[in-house]
């Protein structure tokens, strides 16, 4: 399948509104952590108004002849205190599966380590064993620690042996 990694435009509006509304109840509640039963355009400017010096949103475009079909977004915003980034990927539930979270996160890491950054923040519920897994073969030395149904991981990148 032909994927397009690429950053937001603010002309992505509507894509990403169509995207948030196409995730099953349990993806949302995956990647918010609460229950959200609507995406207004206030949340969706913040997916789409970016200070990309701060953070990053990368979608995962699949060009699909009349139209564009979001299958993904993977973003991270930094702490500039730690030089680390909180880093979140979410999957359109009908694409889950065929390595479309794996190639955003791939494409993340590469990018933050272009900023200088050390590694990624992660909160992910204890029960999402498939976000779990990505980050566990995503090349991390990973540091977790659970509270109360959540995981607080520490994604350190690895030194490359380029």
């Amino acid at each position: 399948m032909p994927l397009l990694l690429r950053p937001v435009r603010i002309s992505d509006e509507p894509l990403i509104k169509d995207f948030f509304y196409s995730l099953s109840d349990q993806s949302m509640y995956r990647r918010f952590i609460s229950v959200r039963t609507d995406m207004p355009h206030e949340r969706l400017q913040q997916f789409v108004v970016i200070d990309y010096k701060r953070e990053m949103v990368i979608l995962a475009v699949i060009d699909n002849e009349s139209q564009q079909i979001l299958a993904g977004i993977g973003q991270y915003g930094i702490d500039e205190s730690s030089h680390v980034a909180e880093v979140a990927v979410v999957v359109r539930d009908d694409m889950q599966g065929r390595g479309i979270g794996t190639e955003l996160l791939a494409y993340l890491t590469m990018l933050a380590k272009r900023q200088g950054l050390l590694g990624f923040t992660a909160e992910v519920l204890v029960e999402n064993k498939p976000m779990m897994h990505l980050f566990e073969r995503g090349g991390f030395d990973i540091e977790k620690h659970r509270d109360e149904g959540v995981y607080d991981l520490k994604l350190a990148f690895r030194e490359s042996l380029a």
